[in-house]
């Protein structure tokens, strides 16, 4: 399509994916995985910000770069010491109204990002069923990304594995 100038417009619905070298529609899973993990960064961000636990906050911040950086390069992976944490890292159910209403900021903020991480987790999901992503999205990601959004999770509450 061309404008008055003779110049190409861009298609509004398309949007370039890295992962894949290609234009692909702007309502893709992909673009919404990269802008969940976005929103997880910046949570764990604002839990940095509240001054509690920073070592362990920038830890997930870590975690959560090195999977995101590995879906779009296999050879950025977990250091040994994080995949054993995230591998001890299993689903339990704690209670949320109790820590939510204290007003804890730095659980809110974690809470949220758990929960981006788990959007973003189904939306890995989703592409490895997609043809030109399947091959892409590997085990370890999907595997990584549901135990980082768990150990975000029991941090937020409190009930960290040591």
């Amino acid at each position: 399509m061309e404008d008055n100038s003779g110049k190409s417009e861009e298609n509004p619905t398309m949007r370039y994916c890295e992962l894949i070298d290609s234009e692909i529609k702007a309502d893709s899973f992909y673009f919404r995985y990269e802008s969940h993990v976005r929103l997880a960064i910046a949570s764990i961000g604002l839990a940095a910000s509240t001054g509690v636990r920073v070592p362990a906050v920038r830890e997930i911040l870590d975690m959560t770069d090195k999977l995101y950086n590995n879906v779009l390069d296999e050879d950025t992976v977990l250091s040994d010491e994080h995949r054993k944490k995230l591998n001890h890292a299993d689903e339990v159910w704690l209670d949320l109204k109790e820590k939510m209403s204290a007003g804890d900021i730095r659980a809110s903020h974690l809470l949220a990002a758990s929960s981006h991480l788990m959007l973003a987790h189904s939306m890995l999901v989703s592409l490895k069923g997609e043809e030109g992503f399947s091959e892409l999205i590997s085990d370890y990601s999907l595997k990584y990304f549901q135990k980082l959004a768990v150990f975000i999770y029991r941090e937020a509450i409190g009930h960290v594995m040591l």
